[in-house]
């Protein structure tokens, strides 16, 4: 969500409530580990996810109302993939390379996108590490965190 919060917070589209006078667009975002395209999760997944991505049970399919293949413009749609663009805040995406519940890769195109649009971009890939493990309350995932948003906040 935070990744989609930082590629599609200028779309008025999204906007509802009380305060639509107010802008959604943030600042910064830190991704640990998000969904970044619906469609490809499936195919990115290896042999050891915990989740089949396309079944109508998943849940992405849920999030949508219905199955990912059979719905792809609502997939599209809740992808911040395909909303990136050069206005978007500067990003840090961090994500283990044994995630076995969001693949790694979503990551790394979503990193991708976001350099080719001129967008800040950081991606720290944690080694042997899965979907939110101990890698990420470590020290030194939490001082990355600080450095992040007091280098990019303190503009």
């Amino acid at each position: 969500l935070v990744a989609m919060l930082g590629t599609a917070g200028e779309m008025k589209a999204w906007d509802v409530g009380e305060n639509l006078t107010q802008s959604s667009r943030v600042q910064a975002v830190c991704d640990w580990f998000g969904p970044a395209e619906m469609l490809t999760m499936g195919a990115q997944s290896d042999a050891a996810s915990r989740i089949r991505h396309d079944a109508p049970d998943s849940p992405e399919s849920r999030l949508i109302g219905g199955s990912l293949q059979e719905n792809k413009d609502k997939a599209r749609a809740a992808s911040p993939l395909n909303y990136v663009s050069a206005g978007a805040p500067p990003f840090l995406i961090m994500h283990g390379d044994r995630d076995q519940l969001v693949p790694h890769q979503q990551s790394v195109d979503l990193h991708a996108a976001l350099k080719k649009a001129g967008v800040d971009s950081t991606l720290v890939t944690l080694e042997n590490s899965g979907h939110g493990d101990g890698a990420f309350r470590a020290p030194t995932s939490f001082a990355t965190v600080r450095e992040f948003f007091l280098r990019t906040l303190k503009k």
